[in-house]
Protein backbone atom coordinates (compact mmCIF):
# COMPACT_ATOMS: atom_id res chain seq x y z
CA UNK A 1 0.00 0.00 0.00
CA UNK A 2 1.58 3.96 -0.69
CA UNK A 3 0.04 6.46 0.72
CA UNK A 4 -2.38 9.05 -1.47
CA UNK A 5 -0.91 12.33 -2.60
CA UNK A 6 -2.98 14.40 -4.51
CA UNK A 7 -2.46 18.12 -4.49
CA UNK A 8 -4.44 20.31 -7.56
CA UNK A 9 -4.21 23.68 -8.90
CA UNK A 10 -1.46 24.66 -6.43
CA UNK A 11 2.26 25.07 -7.82
CA UNK A 12 4.81 22.30 -8.13
CA UNK A 13 8.25 21.79 -6.34
CA UNK A 14 9.78 20.10 -3.76
CA UNK A 15 7.80 18.56 -0.51
CA UNK A 16 8.72 21.22 2.31
CA UNK A 17 5.88 19.86 4.80
CA UNK A 18 7.38 18.75 8.45
CA UNK A 19 5.74 14.89 8.22
CA UNK A 20 5.29 13.72 11.88
CA UNK A 21 7.24 11.82 13.92
CA UNK A 22 5.41 8.47 14.55
CA UNK A 23 6.01 5.60 12.22
CA UNK A 24 2.70 5.80 9.98
CA UNK A 25 0.69 2.69 10.65
CA UNK A 26 -0.29 1.62 6.77
CA UNK A 27 -3.60 0.71 5.84
CA UNK A 28 -4.23 -3.11 4.10
CA UNK A 29 -5.15 -2.43 0.40
CA UNK A 30 -4.50 -4.69 -2.34
CA UNK A 31 -5.20 -3.59 -5.62
CA UNK A 32 -7.95 -6.04 -7.31
CA UNK A 33 -7.44 -4.38 -10.97
CA UNK A 34 -11.20 -4.05 -11.89
CA UNK A 35 -10.77 -0.73 -13.48
CA UNK A 36 -12.34 1.41 -10.87
CA UNK A 37 -11.36 3.22 -7.71
CA UNK A 38 -13.52 3.11 -4.81
CA UNK A 39 -12.69 5.35 -1.90
CA UNK A 40 -10.98 2.29 0.15
CA UNK A 41 -8.60 2.20 -2.33
CA UNK A 42 -7.48 5.23 -1.54
CA UNK A 43 -6.42 5.02 1.75
CA UNK A 44 -4.99 7.95 4.09
CA UNK A 45 -1.97 6.98 5.74
CA UNK A 46 -0.77 9.82 7.75
CA UNK A 47 2.75 10.34 7.86
CA UNK A 48 3.49 8.12 5.38
CA UNK A 49 5.60 9.44 1.95
CA UNK A 50 5.85 8.14 -1.15
CA UNK A 51 8.78 8.87 -3.53
CA UNK A 52 8.97 10.61 -7.21
CA UNK A 53 10.73 11.59 -9.81
CA UNK A 54 9.98 15.06 -10.70
CA UNK A 55 11.46 17.61 -13.17
CA UNK A 56 13.22 20.36 -11.84
CA UNK A 57 12.01 23.94 -11.99
CA UNK A 58 12.10 25.67 -15.26
CA UNK A 59 12.59 22.28 -16.61
CA UNK A 60 10.18 21.23 -19.59
CA UNK A 61 8.94 17.86 -20.95
CA UNK A 62 7.91 16.79 -23.59
CA UNK A 63 5.17 13.58 -23.69
CA UNK A 64 2.15 12.28 -25.16
CA UNK A 65 -0.75 11.41 -22.96
CA UNK A 66 -3.25 11.74 -25.30
CA UNK A 67 -5.58 8.98 -26.58
CA UNK A 68 -8.43 6.93 -24.67
CA UNK A 69 -7.46 3.31 -23.99
CA UNK A 70 -3.45 2.50 -24.71
CA UNK A 71 -0.42 2.15 -22.90
CA UNK A 72 0.38 5.35 -21.52
CA UNK A 73 4.90 5.31 -21.87
CA UNK A 74 6.80 7.89 -19.27
CA UNK A 75 9.34 5.90 -18.83
CA UNK A 76 12.42 7.91 -19.80
CA UNK A 77 15.36 8.49 -17.51
CA UNK A 78 16.36 12.18 -16.90
CA UNK A 79 19.58 13.11 -15.10
CA UNK A 80 17.92 16.55 -13.87
CA UNK A 81 14.92 14.50 -12.24
CA UNK A 82 14.80 15.38 -8.70
CA UNK A 83 13.65 12.45 -6.24
CA UNK A 84 10.93 13.92 -3.84
CA UNK A 85 8.55 12.65 -0.99
CA UNK A 86 4.69 13.63 -0.74
CA UNK A 87 2.31 12.45 1.80
CA UNK A 88 -0.38 12.93 4.04
CA UNK A 89 -0.50 15.01 7.27
CA UNK A 90 -2.89 15.72 9.71
CA UNK A 91 -4.48 19.17 9.25
CA UNK A 92 -4.51 19.38 12.84
CA UNK A 93 -0.84 20.74 13.19
CA UNK A 94 -0.87 23.47 10.80
CA UNK A 95 -0.94 26.79 11.46
CA UNK A 96 -4.75 27.42 9.47
CA UNK A 97 -6.36 24.06 10.95
CA UNK A 98 -8.88 26.45 12.25
CA UNK A 99 -10.00 28.53 8.78
CA UNK A 100 -11.06 24.88 7.53
CA UNK A 101 -13.45 22.89 9.64
CA UNK A 102 -14.11 20.16 6.96
CA UNK A 103 -10.64 19.90 6.53
CA UNK A 104 -8.61 15.82 7.61
CA UNK A 105 -5.81 15.98 6.21
CA UNK A 106 -2.82 18.21 3.95
CA UNK A 107 -0.65 17.57 0.83
CA UNK A 108 2.59 19.57 -0.62
CA UNK A 109 1.46 21.36 -3.15
CA UNK A 110 4.58 23.02 -3.95
CA UNK A 111 5.50 26.57 -4.52
CA UNK A 112 4.85 26.88 -0.76
CA UNK A 113 1.69 25.80 -0.54
CA UNK A 114 -0.83 22.77 1.04
CA UNK A 115 -3.86 21.93 -0.29
CA UNK A 116 -6.30 20.89 2.39
CA UNK A 117 -8.60 18.03 1.91
CA UNK A 118 -11.07 15.89 3.09
CA UNK A 119 -12.44 12.18 2.11
CA UNK A 120 -15.49 10.23 2.64
CA UNK A 121 -17.15 7.36 0.80
CA UNK A 122 -18.55 9.96 -1.71
CA UNK A 123 -15.11 12.08 -2.66
CA UNK A 124 -12.32 13.56 -2.05
CA UNK A 125 -12.68 16.89 -1.27
CA UNK A 126 -10.35 19.92 -1.67
CA UNK A 127 -11.43 22.44 0.96
CA UNK A 128 -8.88 25.23 -0.52
CA UNK A 129 -5.15 26.20 -0.16
CA UNK A 130 -2.84 27.78 2.44
CA UNK A 131 0.83 29.04 2.51
CA UNK A 132 3.02 26.26 4.75
CA UNK A 133 4.06 29.13 6.56
CA UNK A 134 1.61 32.06 8.11
CA UNK A 135 4.43 34.43 7.06
CA UNK A 136 6.51 33.95 4.26
CA UNK A 137 8.83 35.91 2.38
CA UNK A 138 6.02 36.11 -0.51
CA UNK A 139 3.28 36.76 1.42
CA UNK A 140 0.63 34.45 3.23
CA UNK A 141 -1.57 32.43 0.69
CA UNK A 142 -5.31 31.65 2.22
CA UNK A 143 -7.65 30.45 -0.04
CA UNK A 144 -11.04 28.89 2.08
CA UNK A 145 -13.52 27.78 -0.33
CA UNK A 146 -17.21 28.51 0.47
CA UNK A 147 -18.25 25.04 -0.16
CA UNK A 148 -15.56 22.01 -0.63
CA UNK A 149 -15.44 20.55 -4.26
CA UNK A 150 -15.29 16.76 -5.34
CA UNK A 151 -11.76 16.81 -7.28
CA UNK A 152 -12.27 12.73 -7.39
CA UNK A 153 -16.09 11.33 -7.32
CA UNK A 154 -15.93 7.25 -5.92
CA UNK A 155 -15.42 5.00 -7.55
CA UNK A 156 -13.57 6.34 -10.12
CA UNK A 157 -14.29 5.31 -13.77
CA UNK A 158 -13.62 5.76 -17.11
CA UNK A 159 -16.40 8.25 -18.95
CA UNK A 160 -16.64 10.42 -15.93
CA UNK A 161 -16.98 13.78 -16.45
CA UNK A 162 -18.19 16.74 -14.29
CA UNK A 163 -17.93 20.70 -13.15
CA UNK A 164 -17.67 22.66 -10.36
CA UNK A 165 -17.42 26.77 -9.66
CA UNK A 166 -15.62 26.75 -6.05
CA UNK A 167 -16.93 30.69 -4.40
CA UNK A 168 -13.53 32.42 -3.05
CA UNK A 169 -15.36 34.83 -0.99
CA UNK A 170 -12.39 36.34 1.59
CA UNK A 171 -9.11 34.94 0.04
CA UNK A 172 -5.48 36.03 0.46
CA UNK A 173 -3.44 35.56 -2.47
CA UNK A 174 0.70 36.24 -1.78
CA UNK A 175 -0.21 38.11 0.43
CA UNK A 176 -3.19 40.37 -1.45
CA UNK A 177 -6.87 40.03 -0.85
CA UNK A 178 -8.61 38.01 -3.52
CA UNK A 179 -12.85 37.84 -4.06
CA UNK A 180 -13.51 35.36 -7.29
CA UNK A 181 -13.64 31.82 -8.86
CA UNK A 182 -11.69 28.76 -8.93
CA UNK A 183 -13.55 26.55 -11.87
CA UNK A 184 -12.81 22.56 -12.29
CA UNK A 185 -13.20 20.69 -15.27
CA UNK A 186 -12.83 17.24 -14.42
CA UNK A 187 -12.60 13.72 -17.00
CA UNK A 188 -11.62 10.40 -16.32
CA UNK A 189 -11.08 9.49 -19.84
CA UNK A 190 -9.08 6.45 -20.37
CA UNK A 191 -7.80 3.30 -18.69
CA UNK A 192 -4.94 1.64 -19.86
CA UNK A 193 -0.83 0.62 -19.07
CA UNK A 194 1.08 2.87 -17.77
CA UNK A 195 4.52 2.49 -18.04
CA UNK A 196 7.48 4.66 -15.52
CA UNK A 197 10.84 4.38 -14.71
CA UNK A 198 11.83 0.60 -13.77
CA UNK A 199 7.55 -0.52 -13.20
CA UNK A 200 4.37 -1.05 -14.71
CA UNK A 201 0.82 -0.04 -13.63
CA UNK A 202 -2.14 -1.46 -15.00
CA UNK A 203 -4.93 -0.48 -15.65
CA UNK A 204 -4.88 2.74 -14.31
CA UNK A 205 -7.13 5.85 -15.03
CA UNK A 206 -6.43 8.78 -16.69
CA UNK A 207 -7.92 11.89 -15.40
CA UNK A 208 -8.01 15.19 -16.92
CA UNK A 209 -8.01 18.82 -15.01
CA UNK A 210 -8.61 22.21 -15.88
CA UNK A 211 -9.00 24.53 -13.57
CA UNK A 212 -9.49 28.44 -14.17
CA UNK A 213 -9.05 31.52 -11.59
CA UNK A 214 -11.14 34.70 -11.98
CA UNK A 215 -11.37 37.71 -9.94
CA UNK A 216 -15.06 39.46 -9.58
CA UNK A 217 -13.99 42.70 -10.51
CA UNK A 218 -11.49 42.93 -12.99
CA UNK A 219 -8.08 41.63 -13.82
CA UNK A 220 -7.10 37.93 -15.95
CA UNK A 221 -8.24 34.65 -15.37
CA UNK A 222 -5.60 32.22 -15.39
CA UNK A 223 -5.97 28.82 -16.31
CA UNK A 224 -3.47 25.34 -15.45
CA UNK A 225 -4.15 21.78 -17.30
CA UNK A 226 -3.32 18.94 -15.30
CA UNK A 227 -3.28 14.86 -16.03
CA UNK A 228 -2.88 12.66 -13.09
CA UNK A 229 -2.83 8.57 -14.19
CA UNK A 230 -4.30 6.44 -10.55
CA UNK A 231 -3.61 2.84 -9.24
CA UNK A 232 -5.77 1.08 -6.87
CA UNK A 233 -4.37 1.16 -3.37
CA UNK A 234 -1.12 3.87 -4.71
CA UNK A 235 -3.46 6.28 -6.18
CA UNK A 236 -1.45 9.02 -8.02
CA UNK A 237 1.30 7.40 -9.90
CA UNK A 238 2.41 9.66 -12.37
CA UNK A 239 1.19 13.49 -12.97
CA UNK A 240 2.30 16.28 -15.94
CA UNK A 241 0.81 20.07 -15.21
CA UNK A 242 0.62 22.18 -18.69
CA UNK A 243 2.05 26.00 -18.71
CA UNK A 244 -0.70 28.77 -18.33
CA UNK A 245 -3.27 28.93 -20.14
CA UNK A 246 -2.80 25.68 -22.16
CA UNK A 247 -5.78 24.99 -24.98
CA UNK A 248 -4.80 21.61 -25.40
CA UNK A 249 -6.34 18.97 -23.22
CA UNK A 250 -3.86 16.45 -23.99
CA UNK A 251 -1.11 19.08 -24.24
CA UNK A 252 2.65 17.82 -25.43
CA UNK A 253 4.97 20.04 -23.65
CA UNK A 254 4.69 19.62 -19.69
CA UNK A 255 5.92 22.20 -17.71
CA UNK A 256 6.14 19.67 -14.78
CA UNK A 257 6.48 16.24 -14.45
CA UNK A 258 6.34 13.73 -11.69
CA UNK A 259 6.41 9.72 -12.13
CA UNK A 260 6.51 7.53 -9.00
CA UNK A 261 9.73 6.03 -8.17
CA UNK A 262 10.06 2.56 -7.52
Amino acid sequence: MKALAFTLLAACGVNQTQEPAPAPTLPSCVPNRDGEITAAELPIAYGATVGYYASPAGATRTINTGGTTKIWVLSEERADDLVIALGPIELKTQWYAAQFPAGQFVVDGGGGLDGVYHQNDQALWLDGTASHEPAPAGGKTLVRYAQPIAVLRFPVVDGDVYSTLAQIPDGIVAGLPFIGTDTYDIDVSGSGRLDLPYVRFSPVLRVRTHVVRTPAAGGTSLGRRQTQFLFECFGEVARAESRADEPDPDFTIAAYLRRYAL
